[in-house]
C-alpha cells in the first residue's frame, strides 16, 4: 500500500464513531482543518448510528481522513480501516484485500465487491476497475467485514464489501471549490491533480458536480497515468415521504504499467518487467526471447466508463421502500505480455434492487425487518489480438461473456430487552455465466446457486459501549476472469467457495478522550480460490480450489485524545489514532496444491499496524506524523520458503487555514526512502520459479496542495 497519508480533521477524535465501525446515519460534511465533522462528536448515543443494531464489525472512513492530503487511489482512503490490506500491483492498480480474501488474484480479479451509493462499481462479471474511484468526490467509505453485516452488500462474498458514498448538495458546506495538488518523488518524478466542484440546494432540489484531472509519473520505467473523472448527482425531495436522486459518472483512464519484478530484478526497483527468455541451452548458445517486457510490449490499460444510477426512497403501505437502478458502459484496451496479447473488451450492464423495511412489534417485541431482492445482467465482447509493440495485430481470441446475478434476502432485528438486540438473516444467490467462443451458437454455461445465513446478538453494556457476537455462512461463486484464468476460451472447472465464520467484538467510547473497536474472527473455508502459478503450468494465472483453509485474527482500532482537558479549554488537541490487524491464515488441506498442509497462506503480513500522532491548534493549523508497519511472517509462496521483507514506513502531514476560504497542506511519504514491496501476488513455489510477483513501493515523496472555496 502506498504511504500517502491523509490525516484527520477532527482534532479530538476520541470516539471511533462510538459504535466503532458503525456508519453514521448523518451525512459526512467536509470540513476545514480542526473543525469536528458530524459523526465524531463525544458521547453520541448508539441509536444515532445506522448500523448500531448489527452484531458485526463495520467501519466508516470519513473524507476528513484524506481530504487534507494528496490522496489519489482507494488505498489512501482505507489507511485507518482495520482488517483491510491494500496491495499495489502497479501504478493505479491497488487491490483491496479483506481478511486475506482476494490477495491471490491478479489485478482486477478481486473478490471484494466495491459499490458507489449502493450501486455496484464491480461489474456483473466480478471485475473491479479501481481506476474509476475518485477520492476527492467521496464523502465517506463504508467497509463491511465478514458476512454478519448488511445483507444488501454481504453474504455473497467471503471477505466483505466496500461502499463509497458521494457528496450531495445537502451534505457539503461549500458552494464552489477549486483545488490543486502537486509534488514529486526523490527521483524527480512529478505528479499532481486538479479538482473543481460545485454544490447547492434550492427548495426541494439539490445538486453536486465535480471534475478531477490527474497526472502522475511513477519512479519506474514505463509507469505513468492520466485520469479524468466527472461525478454529479441531482436530488429531489418534495416531501418527507418521497425522495429521488440521480447519479452520473464518466471516467477516462490511460495508464502505462511497469509489471512485476522477480527478486533478482528487484535489485533495481526502477526497472520495468524484463523480457522472458530461455537459455542459453548450451555454453555460448543464444538466448531465446519468449516474450517481450513491459517496455517492449508497452504494457498499458486504457479505460472508459460511463455510469448512470438512481436511488429512490418512499413510503408504501407502512413500509420504507428503497429502490435502486444502475446502467454502465465500459470499454477497456490493455496491451499485455505476448502470451496474453492485447485485451480488448467492451460491454453494457444494468441492474436493479428493491428493499422493503418496517419497524413493528412481534409478540410485543420491538422488531425491524427488511426484505429485498436484486437483479443484474450484462454482456461484453472479450477479444485478444497479437501484441505488436503495444498495437493490435491479428486476432486470435473472439469471445463474449454474459453474466446474470440474482439474489434475495430477509433479515430481522428483535429487541426482547432494552439492552439486547437479536439479529437474524438469510440470503439466496444465483449466478449464471455464459461463454461464447467465435460467435458459436452453443455457449458454455456455468451456474452457481447458494445460500448465506447469519445470526447474532448485540448487548449494550453502557450508553456508548457494546459487546456483540455472530455466526454466519457465506457463499461466493468464482468471477468470470477466475473461470477463464488459464484459458480464455474455456472454463477451468473452479467451484464456488463456502465459509463459516464466528466472531465477537467489543466497541465503544468514554467521554471525549477514548474510543475503541476490537473484533476476533474465525473463518473456516471450503474450496477457497488460491493462485498457484506453478512452473508445471507455465506460471500463467493458474487458480485452484483448496480443500480447506482457516482465516482467523484480530482487528482493532483505538483513538486516544492525549490532552482532553486542553481540548475542552482551548480547542487544541493531541490525538493518537491506531489501526491494527493480526492475520493468521492457514492452509488446512491443500488438495491440488499438495505438500503445504499447515502452511500459511502467502501474500499478507501477520501483523499490520497503522498509526498517527497529530496536534491541532484550534482549527488554525495542524501537524502530524504517521507510520505503517508490516511485520511478522510474510511469505511470497505457499511453500513458505521465500519471505517478503517486512518494513516500517514513516510519513508526515501539516496544514494551515489561511482564512475562512483557503487552506494549504503539505505531506510526505516514505520519508526515510526505504525499499519495500508494496504488492505481492503469491505463488506455490517462488523458490523454484523465481516469479515476477513483486511490486516496488513508492520512493520518498513530498506533495503540497491548496484548496479554495468561493
Amino acid at each position: 500500500m502506498k504511504m500517502k497519508r491523509t490525516l484527520p480533521v477532527f482534532s479530538a477524535s476520541a470516539l471511533m464513531l462510538v459504535c466503532a465501525g458503525a456508519t453514521a446515519s448523518e451525512p459526512n460534511v467536509e470540513t476545514i482543518p480542526g473543525v469536528a465533522p458530524p459523526g465524531m462528536l463525544k458521547d453520541r448515543s448508539l441509536e444515532e448510528y445506522e448500523h448500531w443494531r448489527r452484531p458485526a464489525p463495520a467501519d466508516s472512513r470519513p473524507a476528513s481522513d484524506f481530504v487534507d492530503n494528496y490522496a489519489n487511489d482507494v488505498g489512501d482512503g482505507l489507511f485507518f480501516a482495520p482488517g483491510v490490506w491494500v496491495n499495489a500491483l502497479d501504478i493505479n492498480e491497488p487491490r483491496i484485500v479483506l481478511r486475506g480474501f482476494g490477495v491471490g488474484n491478479r489485478q482486477e480479479r478481486s473478490t471484494v465487491p466495491v459499490l458507489r451509493d449502493g450501486a455496484p462499481l464491480t461489474d456483473v462479471h466480478g471485475t473491479t476497475n479501481v481506476q474509476e474511484i475518485d477520492l476527492l468526490a467521496v464523502s465517506r467509505i463504508d467497509v463491511f467485514r465478514g458476512g454478519g453485516g448488511d445483507l444488501r452488500f454481504t453474504g455473497d462474498n467471503l471477505g466483505g464489501a466496500v461502499n463509497l458514498i458521494s457528496p450531495t448538495g445537502l451534505t457539503t458546506t461549500h458552494g464552489r471549490r477549486a483545488r490543486i495538488d502537486a509534488g514529486s518523488s526523490i527521483e524527480g518524478t512529478p505528479g499532481g491533480q486538479g479538482h473543481v466542484d460545485i454544490a447547492g440546494a434550492d427548495g426541494a432540489l439539490d445538486y453536486y458536480a465535480s471534475l478531477t484531472a490527474l497526472y502522475e509519473t511513477g519512479f519506474r520505467d514505463n509507469n505513468q497515468r492520466n485520469n479524468g473523472v466527472f461525478n454529479a448527482n441531482l436530488g429531489w425531495r418534495p416531501s418527507d415521504r418521497f425522495s429521488t436522486r440521480f447519479f452520473v459518472e464518466a471516467v477516462y483512464s490511460d495508464t502505462e504499467l511497469a509489471g512485476g519484478l522477480s527478486p533478482a530484478d528487484a535489485a533495481d526497483p526502477s526497472l520495468a518487467a524484463a523480457p522472458i527468455g530461455l537459455g542459453p541451452l548450451f555454453p555460448g548458445g543464444p538466448l531465446i526471447e519468449l516474450a517481450g517486457g513491459a517496455e517492449d510490449d508497452e504494457f498499458a490499460r486504457e479505460l472508459f466508463t460511463g455510469r448512470l444510477s438512481n436511488l429512490t426512497e418512499f413510503r408504501l403501505f407502512a413500509h420504507d421502500v428503497d429502490a435502486r437502478f444502475h446502467f454502465a458502459r465500459r470499454e477497456v484496451e490493455s496491451p499485455q505480455i505476448d502470451f496474453v496479447g492485447v485485451l480488448d473488451e467492451a460491454g453494457n450492464e444494468w441492474g436493479a434492487n428493491l428493499v422493503f423495511s418496517r419497524d413493528t412489534g412481534f409478540f410485543n417485541i420491538d422488531t425491524t425487518y427488511r426484505v429485498g431482492a436484486s437483479y443484474s445482467t450484462g454482456s461484453q465482447s472479450s477479444d485478444r489480438f497479437e501484441n505488436i509493440d503495444g498495437e493490435k495485430g491479428d486476432q486470435f481470441v473472439n469471445t463474449e461473456h454474459n453474466s446474470t446475478n440474482i439474489s434475495g434476502f430477509v433479515e430481522a432485528a428483535l429487541r426482547p430487552f432494552k439492552r439486547l438486540i437479536v439479529d437474524l438473516g438469510g440470503k439466496f444467490v444465483l449466478v449464471d455465466r455464459e461463454l461464447t467462443v467465435d460467435d458459436g451458437d452453443t455457449p458454455d454455461d456455468a451456474r452457481f446457486i447458494g445460500v448465506a445465513a447469519r445470526g447474532g446478538a448485540v448487548y449494550e453494556l453502557a450508553k456508548n459501549i457494546q459487546a456483540f457476537a455472530n455466526a454466519s455462512r457465506t457463499y461466493e461463486p468464482p468471477s468470470f476472469s477466475e473461470l477463464i484464468s488459464d484459458n480464455p476460451e474455456g472454463y477451468n472447472g473452479l467451484d464456488e467457495q463456502d465459509a463459516f465464520t464466528y466472531e465477537a467484538g467489543f466497541r465503544g467510547g468514554h467521554s471525549d478522550w477514548l474510543g475503541w473497536d476490537i473484533t476476533y474472527f474465525h473463518t473456516d473455508v471450503e474450496n477457497e480460490i488460491v493462485n498457484m502459478d506453478d512452473p508445471e503450468f507455465n506460471g500463467i494465472g493458474t487458480l485452484v480450489n483448496v480443500d480447506a483453509t482457516t482465516h482467523k485474527g484480530v482487528e482493532a482500532g483505538l483513538d486516544i485524545n492525549l490532552r482532553p482537558a486542553m481540548t475542552r479549554a482551548s480547542g487544541q488537541a493531541l490525538t493518537l489514532r491506531s489501526a491494527y490487524s493480526y492475520n493468521n491464515f492457514i492452509i488446512d488441506d491443500a488438495g491440488p496444491l499438495g505438500g503445504v498442509d499447515g502452511n500459511r497462506l502467502a501474500g499478507v503480513p501477520q501483523h499490520i499496524y497503522r498509526g498517527e500522532l497529530r496536534y491541532d491548534a484550534d482549527g488554525r493549523w495542524f501537524a502530524a506524523v504517521n507510520v505503517q508497519l508490516a511485520g511478522g511472517a510474510f511469505y511470497a509462496d505457499h511453500e513458505n520458503l521465500v519471505s517478503v521483507p517486512t518494513y516500517t514506513l514513516v510519513g508526515f502531514s501539516a496544514g494551515k487555514r489561511l482564512n475562512d476560504n483557503m487552506e494549504v497542506f503539505l505531506s510526505g511519504e516514505n520519508v526515510t526512502d526505504i525499499d519495500y514491496a508494496a504488492g505481492v501476488t503469491p505463488v506455490l513455489s517462488q523458490a523454484v520459479q523465481d516469479g515476477r510477483i513483486f511490486t516496488p513501493g513508492n520512493r520518498a515523496s513530498i506533495y503540497g496542495g491548496l484548496r479554495y472555496r468561493f
